[in-house]
């Protein structure tokens, strides 16, 4: 791997600043949506190899506008194509900073992985060692949980 280590934190401010950041990307595209599932299998995709087909009959369509009937509307269709290659532009810088942000979620969920099955072995050796209920009590919900993967509400309060 590239990295040694994520040691790192975000200051608030910095959160913050992300987070008006991402408004203000939403408020200049007021026209993006979010498609469910069932939207997604439904819509004809175009994908990458069909950028150059939705190109060449935009430029047939402008340079022999006479043979479009009217219901079409060429200046939504170079509208379009516009708003599409600007798109492009915009999922390009993009995908980057979302590629790195996922790797490093990735890095770090698996960093933490390690430490708490560090910690964990510690724990199970000092609840063997120790007479605390309390501990044997945690140890054995981490255990449960370790084996299903989901986490039960603690039965108590947790002590502040």
């Amino acid at each position: 791997m590239s990295y040694q280590n994520i040691s790192a934190s975000i200051l608030a401010a910095d959160k913050t600043a992300i987070q008006t950041a991402l408004q203000t990307i939403k408020a200049k595209m007021p026209f993006l949506i979010a498609l469910n599932p069932t939207e997604r299998k439904k819509l004809r995709k175009m994908g990458a190899g069909r950028t150059a087909y939705v190109q060449d009959v935009y430029n047939a369509a402008s340079n022999n506008s006479a043979s479009i009937p009217a219901g079409l509307s060429l200046t939504e269709f170079a509208k379009d194509v516009q708003l599409m290659k600007d798109m492009t532009d915009i999922i390009g810088w993009l995908m980057p900073v979302y590629d790195a942000i996922q790797d490093t979620d990735l890095a770090l969920g698996s960093e933490l992985m390690k430490q708490a099955d560090e910690a964990y072995g510690y724990l199970k050796n000092a609840a063997k060692k120790s007479s605390s209920q309390a501990l044997s009590t945690t140890v054995k919900q981490i255990s449960d949980q370790l084996k299903t993967g989901k986490r039960k509400a603690p039965a108590t309060p947790p002590a502040k």
